[in-house]
């Protein structure tokens, strides 16, 4: 087999990884660039192969830096298959259309998106799938709904896609399978450097408490799949058990709405089945334009969740917009905020960001962040994922800002992997 190495290589989203099987060239993921200024320019960029030549796609789970991309291939003439759990082919239609909604026409549009959906073929975990003369499975992941990871073998060689990893205490999804040894593993190192900071439970129950004992308004930046799911669920049992802090919450984000749709379709995948369906049905959702006009007249004590989750697009800013100039007011930012974008500069003190092309929003309330959110395992989870492999066996690590992976390398150097390796963009890997 051989790998070419493409997307997610220098940062950690736009994952794209093209395999040469016996009777074809496969793409494991199509995902966006999302974050950095040149992003748009990095997405128009052409790749090393028509999409005409690309076979078939697997894709590990629905967020937009894995899966934004397809449309566009569809566009330009890729018509196999794109294998996913059932979970992630419904997850990743109201993702796509909803990024058709926001993109130029000239990239994709949302006819462009269904026709990428009439390609999806779901697969469940553990169903092994023949695909151009060799075989692959989708193994759990954790992270989101039907996240996976990728087992690909071709006569007696095996590739393993980690895909990205969830935590292994993540408040609503099982752990992720451990890595089945294989000749290259292929790994996310979102956290590679870090070991996370925080208690979830903490963390929220002392923004809920602050919101409530002060009257103050508290804006959650959230993305709407997955981390909303989770915050919901956390926030529902929090009221559960301490009614006295009970509080409206409302939610404005059409994908979020759909999204808990799906979550409670898929309840079954989660750790606590009854807690899931209840969370998703608890919670006010703004539906219309004059449930948005009553809200802006709204104070305290009130928790809105809405996207996104960086603060680089979506609903939130006509909340950050409306209640700018309210000292009180908390802006709270659950999660790994990725390098350039705005949210990861609100962290580091910035208070200004754009609302439209003339008008900016200068923030005056407090920037609240906690790491403890995120989906992702961190440097000790992404080791224990690996505690099956063989140490001479390589490892490959994407998906990750520069610093990330070469901590996380040295680190496991340093317990006796020895062939592990950061790729350039372009690289290729025969095994």
């Amino acid at each position: 087999m051989k790998i070419i190495f493409w997307g997610a290589t220098d940062q950690v989203t736009g994952s794209k990884t093209f395999v040469e099987l016996p009777e074809g060239r496969i793409l494991i993921d199509g995902g966006l660039v999302q974050g950095p200024e040149n992003a748009e320019e990095q997405n128009l960029e052409n790749l090393p192969f028509k999409p005409t030549e690309i076979k078939a796609i697997i894709l590990t789970h629905a967020h937009l830096d894995h899966s934004g991309y397809l449309p566009r291939l569809v566009k330009k003439g890729f018509e196999g298959p794109i294998y996913c759990t059932p979970a992630t082919a419904k997850l990743v239609k109201i993702i796509l259309l909803d990024s058709a909604k926001l993109s130029e026409e000239e990239f994709y549009s949302q006819q462009d998106v269904m026709l990428t959906d009439s390609l999806i073929k779901p697969v469940n975990w553990h169903q092994k799938i023949s695909i151009l003369g060799a075989q692959f499975e989708l193994t759990p992941a954790g992270h989101i709904l039907g996240a996976s990871s990728v087992i690909l073998k071709s006569d007696d060689k095996k590739i393993i896609f980690s895909g990205d990893l969830g935590r292994f205490d993540d408040p609503l999804l099982p752990a992720p399978e451990l890595c089945h040894d294989g000749n290259l593993i292929i790994m996310e190192s979102t956290y590679g450097g870090k070991f996370r900071i925080g208690d979830y439970h903490k963390d929220l129950h002392t923004f809920i408490a602050s919101v409530v004992t002060d009257s103050r308004v508290g804006i959650i930046a959230s993305f709407a799949v997955a981390r909303a799911q989770m915050l919901m669920s956390l926030i529902f049992d929090f009221f559960q058990r301490h009614p006295e802090y009970k509080v409206r919450v409302v939610l404005d984000s059409p994908m979020m709405k759909e999204a808990s749709k799906i979550y409670k379709q898929f309840s079954a995948l989660t750790k606590n089945q009854h807690l899931v369906v209840s969370a998703m049905e608890e919670f006010d959702v703004l539906e219309h334009e004059r449930e948005w006009e009553s809200l802006q007249k709204k104070s305290g004590p009130l928790i809105i969740i809405s996207s996104s989750g960086m603060l680089t697009g979506g609903r939130i800013k006509r909340h950050l917009a409306n209640w700018q100039n309210d000292n009180k007011a908390i802006l709270f930012l659950p999660g790994y905020q990725g390098e350039g974008t705005p949210g990861r500069a609100f962290l580091e003190g910035d208070r200004t960001i754009p609302l439209n092309e003339e008008e900016n929003i200068h923030w005056s309330g407090e920037v609240w962040g906690s790491e403890a959110f995120s989906s992702h395992a961190d440097q000790g989870e992404l080791i224990q994922w690996l505690e099956g492999v063989d140490k001479t066996r390589s490892i490959c690590l994407l998906h990750g800002e520069a610093l990330a992976k070469m901590e996380l390398k040295k680190k496991l150097n340093d317990l006796g992997y020895k062939n592990v390796f950061i790729p350039f963009k372009g690289e290729i890997k025969l095994i």
